[in-house]
This record gives C-alpha cells, structure tokens and sequence, in this order.
C-alpha cells in the first residue's frame, strides 16, 4: 500500500500538504497543486489510514443517523441524501432506524455514541432528560430533523407554508374553493400550513383524518379514500399529506370510482418518486431533501468542531411542482 510520502514525491509536494488537502483542508494548496495530489493519490491507489487520523484528531470519522422507518419512500430518499452528503465530507456513516418509538430511538443513540460516532443526525423525538440519565452528555454533537420550531435540539426542518400558500394559489387561479385536507395526526406541521392557507384565502377548513399505515396499515388510508370518495361531490380538490398516502388514497377512491383529476384535483406533499410515477403524475409540495441533508451536516459539523455557533431551528423552504393532478374547473362550487 502507498504511503503519504510516496504520493507527496509524485505530487512534488510535501507530504504536509498532502495531508490537509485530502483531510479536506482544500485552501491550503492551490487548484494546481490539489489536482497534482488527486491524481497523485488516485494513481498509486492512496487510501488514508482512518485509525491514524483518528488518533491525531481524537475524532472517529464517523457520523449516526437514525431514522424511523427506512421503508417509507421520504426516509430513503432522505437517507440517501444524508449519505451522499456524509461521503462528500468524506464520513462514515452508521445508519439505524427507531420504528416510531422514544424508547428505540434513545436505543439507538446510546449504542451509537458507544460505537464512537463523532456525532447523530436523528429524525424522532427523544427527550434531554432521557439522554443525560443514559449518559449521553449535553455536549455531545446531536441534530434533530424535526419540522417543528421548539425542540429542545439543534434542529433542521421544512417550512410548509411557501408551498402550501402556492399549493392553494394554484387550485384558486383554477376555480376550486371546496377543498380538503387529508392526513394523519402525525403531520401537524403540514396541517398548520393548511390551516394559515384557508385564513389567508378565506376558504372554509375541512380536513379527513386517517391513522398512520405504519402504525395501524394500509388499509386504513384506503378506507379514508372510500370516504373522500363519499363526500366528492361537495368538493373540488385534496392536499394529501404525502404521496405514499395519497398512493393508497387513490386505491380507496378508484374503487368507489372516483377518479383524479376527472372528480376531484389533488395536491401530495412530499413529491417523492410515487408523486412522479403516478397515474397521473401528481402536483407536489416539493421537499429539498438535499438542502435539508446539507444543513444538518454543516450544524452537525459545526457542533463537532466546537464552533460556538447559536442552536436554533433552521428551515428549508418549500415550493410547488406542477403535473397533471390539477384540472381547471370554471363552474367549480
């Protein structure tokens, strides 16, 4: 295997030099003199040796993340975000998943922090009082993805209002007044944006309720698109408060045939994979997952480098893509 001097003597450099450019400290070399160093290192096959790093820096290289459900279209999205952001911070990563629950997910954390991660970016709720008498110390670099302002955490999130506001400019400018909001009891931040919407553009709050189908199944959404489908007629559109369940909603108003956009318009939130593929492809209230995953890396990073930055929330906007969900209806109400 290839040392840090051997590549140093094929970049004409120092071996300094080639140590805080492929530790990342690219501002130390000049554009010139980095290329000399990839090539370099990629021609002699050069790999940093992890433990040695470690040792100097007292850090691990490595970085948590904990989601709550790796199978649900946002989270593999978003986790893949998360990974390829860690990868071009050149970090590992270990990844773990609470299943909904505080109990798994302060499991989690602590057997992350024992592994010698360097910090956690987590999506979930687990309380400081639970982490301190775990022994997780207040110190320890943790940042919560969580829409909600107020956690107690370092936290990333989305602000759904941007995009729930062009969300009902865009069913408005195409003669829909009756409209619905159909989420599970999860999604009160989504739920809030719709909320302000119907304030703001005096449009009477109906909504429809279902149980999560990670928690109580499929069935359960499809059963709430049977009952959509029941009240189709005194409504124009549906914001669905993800495109997984707006999937399984469909089903439920296919079979009482009631069709999008033929009855009803619709709008998902999420815009995933299953916003794009569906029949028809869905409006969506886009998510920026990679802005999301990039913002939790820098406060992570910045809490692992000590920088004494202020904690707080930061949130990403959100914006509406349009597809062919949406029909305009001139005699609409």
């Amino acid at each position: 295997m290839a040392t840090i001097k051997e590549v140093a003597k094929l970049a004409g450099v120092s071996y300094q030099a080639v140590s805080a450019v492929l530790n990342g400290n690219l501002s130390k070399a000049s554009p010139a003199t980095r290329e000399r160093i990839f090539l370099a290192a990629a021609k002699l096959n050069y790999r940093p040796n992890r433990s040695a790093r470690s040792l100097v820096s007292g850090r691990s290289g490595m970085v948590g993340i904990v989601v709550q459900d790796i199978r649900s279209p946002y989270f593999a999205d978003l986790t893949w975000e998360l990974q390829r952001t860690a990868d071009r911070n050149d970090l590992q990563t270990i990844l773990m998943q609470s299943d909904w629950t505080d109990a798994r997910m302060l499991h989690c954390i602590c057997q992350l922090h024992s592994a010698s991660t360097d910090g956690i970016i987590f999506l979930g709720g687990v309380s400081r009082k639970a982490l301190r008498q775990a022994g997780i110390p207040d110190a320890y670099p943790l940042i919560q993805i969580d829409d909600a302002v107020d956690t107690g955490y370092d936290s990333v999130g989305f602000d759904y209002r941007p995009g729930m506001d062009e969300a009902f400019r865009c069913l408005l400018e195409n003669g829909h007044r009756r409209l619905a909001f159909v989420h599970d009891p999860v999604q009160q931040m989504k739920y809030d944006s719709y909320c302000e919407s119907c304030r703001k553009y005096g449009v009477p709050l109906r909504e429809f309720r279902y149980l999560s189908p990670t928690a109580a199944g499929e069935d359960a959404v499809i059963s709430c698109g049977h009952a959509v489908a029941g009240a189709a007629r005194e409504l124009d559109a549906i914001i669905v408060a993800s495109d997984y369940d707006a999937t399984l909603l469909l089903q439920g108003m296919a079979e009482r045939n009631i069709r999008i956009p033929r009855d009803l318009s619709l709008i998902a939130i999420d815009d995933t994979l299953l916003s794009r593929i569906g029949t028809p492809p869905f409006s969506a209230i886009s998510l920026d997952r990679r802005e999301l995953a990039e913002t939790a890396f820098r406060r992570l990073l910045a809490r692992i480098a000590k920088r004494e930055d202020a904690a707080g929330h930061r949130a990403v906007p959100t914006a509406l893509v349009r597809r062919q969900s949406v029909l305009r209806r001139d005699n609409a109400g």
